[in-house]
């Protein structure tokens, strides 16, 4: 994948997964940690694990690096496993998201490590990828059609059956892979991650029209959720990622208005908010399509 990919991963990701430093149980039943990364084998979602499920998921609890957060020690298997059962077993607390199972275990991991398994598992979804014949040109598509899909391998997991969208993107006809990405449920951060990759189809279609750099990621400040999707990515928080021009976004333009020295009106679509904003992105390695 390209180096902007990799490096943008994290903070894209980051309003649509969360960063959780502890075990919790996903919607599906399934303990996960990190931003969604699912430490789990069972099967069979809002279950109880077989011994063989329970010992292939205490595998991976444990090539995290786990500590107590009372004593700062290094936890060991035994505890992690003490922690993983603890958590899986309150399935009852699913529905009530992440911060239910908050006080449930004393074990943690650091920021540093969640970028590190971030990380690998970017890595292994990318190298499962590609060996998908769809796939094979993939590390020579524009940035903006790499990190979608990559999205979409990061919501479904990088064997997903997407026909139409596959033999889209096999013929580099990005516009209209972007009409086929949406996967379900379409609801709460989901329907955030479509829009957004639905963007970055279309965004990869105008480096191929326009002819720009496949390595740099490209944005378009012609749209509310483009304007969102800059000011996010630049460290500024304007609400979900949503195309909704409502009080947190301009909350977020006043805010990046106030730190250039421009007037704070908060309109995401003043020309020259939206000049500033194209040029700090530019600075930050983007390219500004037109």
């Amino acid at each position: 994948m390209h180096e902007m990919v990799r490096e943008s991963w994290m903070r894209f990701n980051e309003p649509l997964e969360g960063i959780v430093n502890f075990m919790y149980l996903d919607v599906k039943g399934w303990v996960s940690t990190g931003m969604g990364n699912k430490i789990d084998e069972t099967v069979r979602p809002n279950s109880a694990p077989s011994a063989a499920e329970r010992q292939a998921s205490l595998r991976l609890a444990n090539q995290l690096n786990w500590y107590d957060q009372s004593t700062g020690a290094a936890a060991s298997p035994a505890e992690v496993a003490a922690a993983w059962d603890a958590v899986k077993a309150r399935l009852d607390l699913a529905p009530q998201g992440h911060r239910a199972f908050e006080g449930l275990t004393r074990l943690r991991v650091t920021n540093a490590e969640i970028a590190r398994i971030v990380q690998l598992k970017l890595l292994e979804m990318e190298r499962t990828l590609i060996t998908r014949p769809e796939f094979s040109g993939f590390a020579a598509w524009p940035a903006n059609a790499q990190l979608g899909t990559l999205s979409m391998s990061w919501g479904m997991g990088p064997m997903f059956r997407f026909p139409k969208f596959q033999a889209f993107v096999a013929s580099g006809r990005w516009a209209a892979a972007a009409e086929e990405c949406k996967f379900n449920p379409d609801e709460g951060t989901i329907r955030y991650r479509n829009k957004l990759d639905r963007m970055y189809f279309l965004l990869a279609q105008k480096v191929a029209d326009q002819h720009l750099p496949v390595e740099y990621l490209v944005i378009a400040l012609d749209s509310v959720l483009a304007v969102q999707h800059g000011l996010w990515m630049l460290g500024y928080n304007p609400g979900p990622q949503d195309g909704g021009d409502g009080p947190k976004t301009q909350a977020g333009v006043r805010s990046f208005q106030t730190a250039v020295g421009l007037p704070a009106n908060g309109a995401w679509n003043d020309p020259a908010t939206r000049m500033e904003l194209a040029g700090a992105l530019a600075s930050d390695g983007w390219t500004i399509a037109g």
